[in-house]
């Protein structure tokens, strides 16, 4: 892909998991807006390696996760999670308890764990892709995706229980 429009174009259907990425590890915001501004530059700039278009997605989620952890290992700083991107618009399937109680208990998962989440559950990656973008193999994206079921388990026992 040599073509600034068709980048643009692709960077247009990623944008939403883009953010949610971004997001899920630096807490806000002003600094999600900025590893996305980052992370779109580092693409643009690093074009001429991807070599497969197909694999653009899992290839600018990478970019976006490591923008952003770079950026937490330099700023030192974590602030609150104020909200967490919607998941697809299924309205209908799920009633409104249920989506905000499922997003409290994401919003309460330490890292890896809330990541693995977004991007397999809200963003519908693959475990392949997920390891691809978080720089690890399939078996830790696996272990991460099964403890993290478990702590919401738990995180929503508690809240319905409790």
């Amino acid at each position: 892909m040599t073509d600034k429009d068709a980048f643009c174009r692709h960077i247009r259907l990623c944008e939403k998991a883009m953010y949610a990425l971004a997001f899920s590890l630096v807490r806000n915001e002003s600094d999600a807006a900025e590893v996305i501004g980052e992370s779109v530059y580092r693409a643009f700039s690093s074009l001429h390696t991807l070599k497969n278009d197909a694999a653009f997605k899992p290839w600018v989620l990478r970019i976006v996760h490591n923008t952003a952890v770079e950026m937490l290992r330099k700023n030192a700083k974590v602030t609150p999670m104020e909200e967490l991107p919607d998941a697809a618009d299924d309205s209908d399937e799920h009633d409104v308890t249920t989506k905000l109680a499922l997003r409290d208990a994401v919003e309460h998962l330490q890292q890896p764990y809330r990541t693995v989440v977004i991007l397999f559950y809200y963003e519908n990656l693959s475990v392949a892709q997920i390891a691809q973008i978080r720089s690890t193999n399939m078996l830790a994206v696996r272990q991460q995706l099964s403890r993290a079921r478990k702590m919401l388990r738990e995180i929503l026992k508690e809240d319905f229980v409790g």
